[in-house]
C-alpha cells in the first residue's frame, strides 16, 4: 500500500515498525532475564490481569520480553496506542528443539573455527537468550503492518556467511520461513540463482519430484567453501551441481527448455532486490514452460508499491 493511501494510524504504526526493525539490525540490546525475574514480574499482576494479558496480548513470558525490549530501545512509551497488542499477537517464543530439528541444521555441521576463503567466512552465529529478532517477514497485506518479533529462551547457534566480517546470509528462522513455500513448489529440473549456504538446494534435493539442481554462483570463494565443506554433508548431493557464473549471463546462455523451475535468491533485501527482480522478470518469456519463483517476492512487490 502506498503511503498516500494509508490512514494516519497505519502510517504511524508502519513507521514505528521500521524503527524497531532498524534497532534490531543495528544491534539491539539483549533482554537478559532469569526465571526468578520472570516470576517476580508475573507477581506484580493480579490473576485477572494475567488472564487479560494471555487473552488479548500473548503468553506472559513473550509479553515480558517484548515490553522490556521495547523499553530498552526507547520505544516503550513511543508506540501508537494500538501497536503493542498488534506486536504481541504477532510475537512468538520459538522452540529451540524444533528449530534445530530442521533437516539442514540436523545434517550440516560448520567447523568449530569456521571456514575462510578470501573475504568470505562461513561460521556459526548465535542468538542469545532473550535476543529479539524478526522470525518472519511482515505481512504487507494486513491492515496494520508490524514486525513479527521472536526470541529463544536459551542460546541458539546457526550457520552464517560473512563478507569482511559483515553477515549477509544465515540459516535462521526468518530465512527458513521465507523459503518454505518455494521449496514446496519445486519440481523437475531446478535452476537456482545464488548459493549462499545452500539451504534452498539442500531442501529441494530432498523432494522426490526434483530430478536435478543446477546452482549458479558468481563468487569462486563461496563455491569453493560450499563444495569442499558443506556439499559433502548433503544426503542427496548427487542431484546438485554448482556452476561459477553470473546469474544473468547464465540465463542468456540457457536453452528455452533447459530447466523446469527457477528460484532466484541473489539479493540481500527489498531495497537492493527490486532492481534485480525487475531485470529477471522478462526472462520468464524466454522460458515459457518453466516456473519462476523469487525470494521474498511479496516483500519486493510491497516495496515497489510503496516506493
Amino acid at each position: 500500500m502506498k503511503r498516500e493511501r494509508m490512514s494516519r494510524e497505519q502510517e504511524e504504526i508502519l513507521d514505528a515498525g521500521v524503527r524497531i526493525a532498524s534497532a534490531i539490525a543495528s544491534g539491539a540490546p539483549v533482554v537478559d532475564y532469569t526465571p526468578e525475574e520472570l516470576e517476580e514480574a508475573r507477581g506484580r499482576f493480579s490473576r485477572e490481569e494475567l488472564e487479560d494479558v494471555e487473552r488479548y496480548f500473548c503468553p506472559f513470558e513473550t509479553y515480558f520480553v517484548l515490553c522490556r525490549f521495547l523499553d530498552a530501545i526507547g520505544e516503550g512509551d513511543a508506540l501508537p496506542p494500538r501497536m503493542l497488542p498488534l506486536l504481541c499477537r504477532a510475537a512468538k517464543q520459538l522452540d529451540k528443539r524444533a528449530f534445530r530439528a530442521d533437516p539442514y541444521l540436523s545434517a550440516v555441521k560448520i567447523p568449530k573455527d569456521g571456514v575462510r576463503e578470501g573475504d568470505f567466512l562461513i561460521a556459526e552465529n548465535r542468538y542469545e537468550r532473550g535476543e529479539v529478532f524478526q522470525y518472519e517477514m511482515p505481512d504487507f497485506d494486513e491492515e496494520f503492518v508490524v514486525p513479527r518479533l521472536g526470541f529463544f529462551s536459551s542460546p541458539v547457534r546457526f550457520p552464517a556467511v560473512y563478507e569482511k566480517s559483515v553477515p549477509w546470509m544465515s540459516v535462521c528462522p526468518s530465512e527458513i520461513s521465507s523459503m518454505r513455500e518455494d521449496i514446496d513448489a519445486a519440481g523437475g529440473r531446478l535452476l537456482v540463482l545464488g548459493l549462499g549456504l545452500g539451504y534452498y538446494p539442500f531442501m529441494a534435493s530432498l523432494r522426490d519430484g526434483v530430478s536435478e539442481i543446477t546452482v549458479i554462483e558468481r563468487s569462486p570463494e563461496i563455491k569453493g567453501i560450499f563444495e569442499k565443506h558443506l556439499l559433502p554433508q548433503f544426503p542427496r548431493r548427487d542431484k546438485i551441481k554448482v556452476v561459477l557464473a553470473d546469474a544473468f549471463d547464465a540465463l542468456d546462455a540457457a536453452e528455452p527448455d533447459s530447466f523446469d523451475f527457477c528460484y532466484a535468491d541473489i539479493w540481500e533485501g527489498a531495497a537492493d532486490g527490486l532492481p534485480l527482480y525487475r531485470r529477471l522478470k522478462p526472462y520468464e518469456k524466454k522460458f515459457p514452460r518453466a516456473r519462476f519463483a523469487y525470494w521474498i517476492e511479496k516483500q519486493l512487490l510491497a516495496f515497489e508499491r510503496g516506493s
